[in-house]
């Protein structure tokens, strides 16, 4: 085979995998969306504390971040197919330990969702460094088009939640593993590797291993612009996650809304996402990482100010404010979300050529110590301080990013 004719036949497997994980994303936002709505309202339904609520989800935080390095390692090593596949059961098993959790059971809670959140960092690492491998070009587009696909099935499932009041929050988890065991059987008859190269073990010394390990996490300390990426990013997970962590958990608690209105936030929210992703992505190409992670901060100070608004018109006395103020913040919410994901993408994927997710893994795992105490922090403000607190903080902190990225930060 010519070699031109080789590389129209990797294209092609290309673009049957971008095809193929499109519609993946699309079906699993329907579950991951119906979980999402439910998620933190279940776990303050078992616990009955906002600061236990903010506690265990900062629990589940620290394996979404930790493994990362070894499951980058594996990734690089295995493939990222394996990988996908292997996260399937993960999912499953983790929902059905959370099925099976109750106030006395709560051990139970704690199982599921560190299994839940391993197989989700086994399926996001690897997923991620598939679509980087798999765009000859537009990077950024093409990360918007995928998580296109991705809110766009979470609109499903958040309205699936808002019309299905009458169910018990463990029968949205039974429709989720449902969703997975389809999703697994997709990923295996139609995701390929096939041009994938990797290199032989074989023919690296024992020597060149040794200095090899460490050289890389070295490397990306050691770079200015891999530093300032991960500086970055790390400062960015932690002064959002002190507002964010807890946030709907606060919203039940404080304003005890309902999972309805909570699902009809999260559907105005995923459908803004849906809308701007694909500009998004494209936009990052246009005018680079740096002016589009700037762009997402003055978003992101818009849903801070307006939530701390809602509260004060609130407690003024018009209460019917509140609602629709919580879903017209989420639009400039998305906006922040659909400009910043594609350069985060696009930064990750780049930090090493030859370790792409292994370098991903060990950014994942350095910015999951700053997200740790974000959950106990937001749910401790929230419980002692007051309601608003954390997301003062939050606004606050996002102009130290703002100077951060125009002074550090490279593209």
């Amino acid at each position: 085979m010519s070699t031109h004719e080789n590389s129209k036949r990797i294209d092609r497997v290309k673009r049957k995998n971008l095809w193929t994980l499109f519609f993946i994303n699309l079906i699993h936002g329907m579950g991951a969306g119906m979980f999402n709505v439910v998620y933190q309202p279940f776990i303050l339904d078992l616990t009955g504390s906002i600061l236990m609520t903010g506690i265990i989800v900062s629990i589940g935080a620290i394996i979404q971040f930790l493994p990362m390095p070894l499951i980058g390692k594996l990734s690089d090593k295995f493939g990222r197919k394996k990988l996908m596949l292997g996260a399937i059961p993960l999912y499953i098993l983790g929902l059905i330990f959370l099925i099976s959790s109750n106030p006395s059971a709560i051990i139970f809670l704690l199982i599921g969702i560190l299994i839940y959140f391993l197989g989700m960092v086994m399926n996001n690492l690897s997923s991620l460094i598939f679509i980087s491998e798999n765009s000859n070009k537009s990077k950024g587009l093409m990360y918007g088009l995928i998580l296109f696909s991705f809110f766009g099935g979470t609109i499903f499932g958040s309205t699936f939640v808002l019309f299905g009041s009458a169910f018990d929050t463990r029968f949205f988890f039974l429709v989720f593993i449902g969703i997975l065991i389809i999703e697994g059987l997709i990923n295996l008859v139609f995701i390929s590797e096939k041009f994938r190269v990797v290199n032989n073990p074989k023919q690296l010394s024992v020597a060149t291993i040794e200095v090899e390990e460490p050289s890389l996490w070295r490397k990306i300390i050691k770079n200015p612009k891999s530093r300032g990426v991960l500086i970055f990013l790390t400062l960015d997970l932690f002064i959002y996650n002190i507002g964010l962590s807890i946030y709907s958990g606060g919203l039940r608690d404080f304003y005890q809304i309902t999972r309805e209105e909570l699902a009809l936030i999260t559907i105005v929210f995923n459908t803004s996402n849906m809308i701007f992703q694909i500009p998004g992505g494209h936009m990052a190409d246009k005018i680079g990482k740096k002016k589009s992670l700037i762009l997402s901060q003055f978003f992101g100070l818009s849903f801070f100010i307006i939530n701390i608004l809602a509260y004060f018109i609130w407690a003024g006395g018009f209460t019917a404010f509140l609602l629709p103020a919580l879903i017209i913040s989420h639009i400039p919410f998305a906006m922040s979300v659909c400009t910043f994901i594609p350069s985060e993408q696009m930064a990750l994927t780049d930090l090493d050529e030859t370790k792409k997710a292994e370098s991903y893994g060990i950014v994942g795992m350095i910015r999951g110590i700053g997200f740790i105490p974000t959950g106990y922090i937001g749910g401790l403000l929230m419980q002692n301080v007051h309601y608003v607190a954390p997301l003062f903080i939050s606004f606050i902190g996002i102009f130290f990013e703002i100077w951060y990225l125009s002074k550090y930060f490279h593209d």
